[in-house]
């Protein structure tokens, strides 16, 4: 059997645009973001995972957690789907902005054959603040910047030979534009520059909050790339 890899629709897209033949949008650095509360207080696979199968899921050979805290891997496994004492660690002690990877390894019989059989489920998920950062004039307005100081200045015929380009960027605590840099080029140099330009002169944004409403930083990434044929 090949193996199940869960990908819910669940990150969230703070702004995309589309011009010049090219879209480009601003989306939180992770695939699946998970509140650092929700973590804090996480029982069970549910309340990690959306729409877990539990329903067909007969039984389990393995499930581990997984993540990196200081440079290093930490790992532990469970026996179903009830967290156990050192996975439930894992989660509280997560940092925000950490990617947290799920391997499951489960027995589900198949409904033709009646057949028990063994298959892998894998899921990644990122812990997130809270509330997370905001472009502090909202939405529009920042389509309108990205559009003016980046899109609009890269050349037509440039336009037409960029596949994808990634600028990576933190708001930090106090709503500023933080370590800008491009974490997949366009292959043009002068286009990678004028991108890093634009986000790092962006004005100020809402920084992010945990639970107790303290500020922290949150990781972004600016994806700009051709949509046409």
């Amino acid at each position: 059997m090949k193996k199940i890899i869960i990908t819910a629709l669940l990150s969230m897209l703070i702004i995309t645009g589309f011009a010049q033949d090219l879209s480009y949008g601003i989306h939180g650095k992770y695939t699946h973001p998970v509140k650092k509360e929700v973590l804090n207080n996480a029982a069970t696979m549910s309340d990690i995972i959306p729409y877990y199968p539990v329903h067909w899921i007969t039984g389990y050979v393995s499930v581990e957690i997984s993540a990196t805290r200081d440079g290093k891997e930490i790992m532990a496994a469970g026996a179903n789907d009830t967290l156990t004492k050192e996975q439930k660690n894992i989660l509280n002690e997560v940092d925000l902005g950490t990617e947290l990877v799920i391997n499951i390894k489960f027995k589900s019989k198949n409904s033709v054959t009646g057949n028990i059989y063994v298959d892998d489920m894998n899921y990644s998920a990122t812990a997130v603040p809270e509330t997370e950062a905001e472009y502090s004039s909202g939405n529009q307005q920042m389509t309108q910047y990205l559009k003016e100081n980046a899109i609009d200045k890269i050349p037509e015929i440039s336009s037409e030979q960029i596949q994808g380009v990634i600028v990576a960027f933190t708001v930090d605590e106090e709503g500023e534009i933080a370590n800008a840099q491009i974490s997949r080029t366009s292959g043009d140099p002068k286009i990678d520059k004028l991108l890093v330009k634009a986000i790092n002169n962006m004005p100020k944004w809402r920084p992010a909050e945990d639970s107790k409403g303290i500020r922290v930083k949150q990781d972004f990434e600016f994806r700009v790339g051709t949509t046409g044929c």
